[in-house]
């Protein structure tokens, strides 16, 4: 049973709260967002097609080819959250989201009319978001015996470390009364809060040629730096059940088995990618143009630093050196883990297809209508690995062992994300301009998915809490409005993007499996499975832009 106690705890350590999990992976990944100038904004994304934008070498390298004049921009922003998710959240944050300059080159040639070159770095993703979610009539369902399931299972496989000494003393289950009697325990309520913070940015280096001034191509190389941080705090509400069932409460009132378990967590490091683009006029003297792109998966070398769990228990933990035994009694008690969960892993995103159609009329209205294809299933992690082959230790190779049972598992759940996003953009003069935008992303995970902590994977070694949540469609409805002078310009974009979720403070399969029931003392749930929390993750934004064309 010491054994088990402590792999429990360890598990806690190891499980995804916010960590080298599917869920995590998808988090700090997965664009499924729009930003880059407020015309970019304003349109929804849906230019890959027209170009002749900063932001479109981010999705479409042939856009900027369409440029004939050298532009600078620059561009802030601010994101505003729909829910307060605690009193006296602060649900604004503003961040840099945008500078970059196209300087095109006239070559007039009879094929080759022009190249240019462009760097853009701009915000792909805003981190900072805060939820909470409580739930009443648990029935019994419990994440520490979530928990004590695993250290059963897995405790062979799971890497000890120095936190496995204190582990005893943090009383999540395998509780005993002071007279030594065993308890088990019926959870009523839980409740969870998390916090999170940071931005992913890419600098994106762009070439792009026109042919013909119907021909346009364009490369893009993407350099993305991430840096993500999150604080967790999950409590556990449950009474103490003796052998006979009753309840500790009617004998001793003060007596709970409360529990708090708070995590914090970092993550940071970069990642490559690469984009090809194409945009083409079928039609000769017809502005309708087709516009295809393909982008590889972002090949991310990430690291997992500073991070650590606290655990704020009702019961304190006592060791019996006579009869080599632990017993637990009604003292608070405090733990903190070791500052050294640090792991260096790679993370490779998914790879991206688009496809879009677009055209104007005179000089007063655009549109552009597109399709893209995320394989989000097909992201992968592993860990990088080292291979030295003479005698000098002179390095030959740097590859990655794959994490093939995190990766099964992320094919398992996931699925390849649908994208279509459209625009317009009218000018009633030729100094304004009015923009409305549209942007649809189906389901990333399937219906039935659950974060397996039964399947072991190294990755389980690092991990910080249990949950997971099932997110569902994104919608990003979006407007702007432009002005523009001689050289100088200025926009102006507000962004809503609508988001639910299934939230899951744990995976319930240690009591709801009958396959997986170990311990006499958890509690079955007399309510079934456990029922997901409906979290709103919906935020506002707005994006402004100033620049200067040369």
């Amino acid at each position: 049973m010491k054994k088990i106690f402590s792999i429990a705890v360890l598990a806690a350590l190891a499980l995804p709260a916010l960590a080298q999990d599917t869920y995590t992976n998808d988090r700090i990944s997965n664009t499924s967002d729009i930003n880059g100038t407020a015309r970019y904004v304003g349109m929804g994304g849906a230019m890959g097609a027209l170009g002749a934008d900063i932001s479109t070498m981010s999705t479409n390298p042939a856009g900027t080819a369409l440029m004939s004049k050298g532009v600078f921009s620059i561009g802030m922003g601010a994101l505003i959250q729909k829910e307060k998710s605690l009193p006296g959240d602060d649900k604004s944050h503003y961040s840099f989201d945008q500078v970059g300059f196209v300087a095109p080159l006239n070559i007039n040639g009879d094929n080759l009319k022009r190249i240019a070159f462009g760097l853009n770095f701009q915000k792909k993703l805003d981190f900072n978001h805060s939820m909470f979610a409580n739930q009443s009539g648990l029935g019994g369902l419990s994440q520490a015996a979530q928990l004590a399931g695993l250290a059963q299972d897995y405790w062979d496989q799971l890497n000890p470390n120095s936190f496995l000494r204190d582990s005893y003393y943090y009383g999540l289950y395998d509780v005993y009364a002071a007279d030594g009697s065993q308890l088990g325990f019926q959870t009523t309520d839980n409740s969870y809060f998390r916090t999170t913070s940071g931005n992913l940015y890419a600098l994106d280096i762009n070439f792009s040629m026109n042919h013909q001034d119907r021909y346009y191509f364009g490369l893009t190389v993407g350099v993305d730096f991430l840096s993500y941080a999150s604080y967790s705090s999950y409590v556990e509400q449950r009474a103490g059940v003796y052998s006979d069932g009753t309840l500790m409460e009617e004998t001793h009132p003060d007596y709970n088995q409360n529990y708090t378990l708070n995590a914090d967590q970092h993550i940071s490091g970069a990642g490559v990618n690469f984009k090809l683009g194409g945009i083409i006029y079928p039609f000769e003297e017809n502005p309708f143009r087709l516009g295809l792109a393909i982008e590889s998966p972002t090949f991310y070398t990430l690291t997992k630093e500073k991070s650590y769990t606290t655990v704020y228990s009702m019961w304190k933990g006592h060791e019996d050196k006579t009869t080599n035994t632990y017993y637990y009694t009604p003292e608070s008690a405090t733990y903190n883990s070791l500052d050294d969960n640090y792991l260096e892993y790679n993370l490779y995103s998914p790879w991206k297809f688009r496809i879009g159609i677009g055209s104007t009329v005179g000089r007063s209205f655009a549109w552009d209508i597109e399709y893209e294809y995320s394989l989000n299933k097909r992201t992968k992690m592993g860990y990088p690995r080292t291979i030295y082959r003479d005698y000098w230790g002179t390095t030959s190779s740097i590859t990655m062992d794959k994490d093939r049972s995190l990766n099964t598992m992320t094919s398992n759940i996931m699925k390849g994300v649908h994208n279509i996003r459209a625009g317009i953009e009218f000018k009633p003069t030729s100094h304004l301009a009015l923009r409305a935008g549209y942007n649809f992303y189906s389901k990333p995970f399937k219906t039935d998915a659950r974060f397996s902590q039964d399947e072991f994977s190294e990755a389980m070694n690092y991990q910080l809490g249990t949950d997971y949540t099932n997110l569902g469609v994104t919608n990003i409805i979006s407007c702007g409005i432009g002005w523009q002078g001689k050289h100088w310009f200025a926009d102006m974009a507000y962004k809503y993007r609508i988001q639910k979720g299934d939230f899951y403070a744990f995976d319930d399969f240690y009591q709801t499996s009958s396959d997986a029931i170990h311990e006499a003392q958890f509690v079955r749930s007399s309510t079934g499975t456990l029922q997901p929390v409906e979290v709103n993750l919906s935020r506002h934004a707005l994006t402004f832009t100033v620049g200067y064309r040369f």
